[in-house]
């Protein structure tokens, strides 16, 4: 296929919404934008957000079929914020036989007798963290996990217990909410 028919090829229904804005407004508003465009079109359908035209998938089949077709069909693309914070040497923006050199390279740290290694520090960060979810009267999930997962890493990579109480866990924190944030330059 070249790049000329690409363009002359049929798009799945749906909406690109207003010019460069697209339908942002309703995916920001409401939380059920996706759910509500999947009963409209069905299980593929195409939009405008955030600036840039996107198909939207769902189901089994769509998601096999995308993720086994990968650098074929589809390239992982990020928001550029997304991009300027992970750093173009992360494993998650690089994309063909590069990505896959580097993910073989990190495969060794995921191999069963490397994780074994790992359990009694990751029990021991677990027992600590249930205790206090035990103890506690309330539970934010999204902040205790993030906290757990971060913890874990610090203990396995660096040697760092409790690194989600650290500075290193504030400029975590801090670059976690650039992640994705909205592309906007402002004085």
């Amino acid at each position: 296929m070249t790049v000329s028919n690409i363009h002359s090829l049929p798009l799945p229904p749906g909406n690109f919404g207003l010019p460069i804005i697209g339908e942002s407004l309703q995916f920001l508003r409401d939380p059920d934008f996706i759910t509500n465009q999947h009963k409209a079109y069905g299980a593929i359908f195409k939009t405008r957000l955030l600036g840039r035209p996107a198909i939207v998938i769902r189901g089994v089949e769509a998601n096999q079929f995308v993720l086994t077709n990968e650098n074929k069909y589809f390239v992982a693309s990020w928001p550029p914020t997304t991009k300027a914070l992970l750093g173009p040497l992360s494993l998650v923006i690089q994309t063909g036989e590069l990505h896959r050199n580097r993910r073989k390279l990190l495969a060794q740290a995921f191999k069963p007798r490397t994780l074994s290694t790992y359990v009694e520090a990751m029990s021991d960060i677990a027992q600590q963290y249930t205790q206090r979810w035990l103890e506690a009267k309330t539970l934010t999930w999204y902040p205790d996990l993030r906290n757990f997962t971060l913890d874990v890493a610090c203990k396995l990579l660096v040697g760092l217990d409790n690194g989600s109480q650290t500075s290193l866990g504030q400029y975590f924190e801090t670059w976690s909410g650039g992640l994705f944030s909205l592309p906007i330059s402002l004085p």
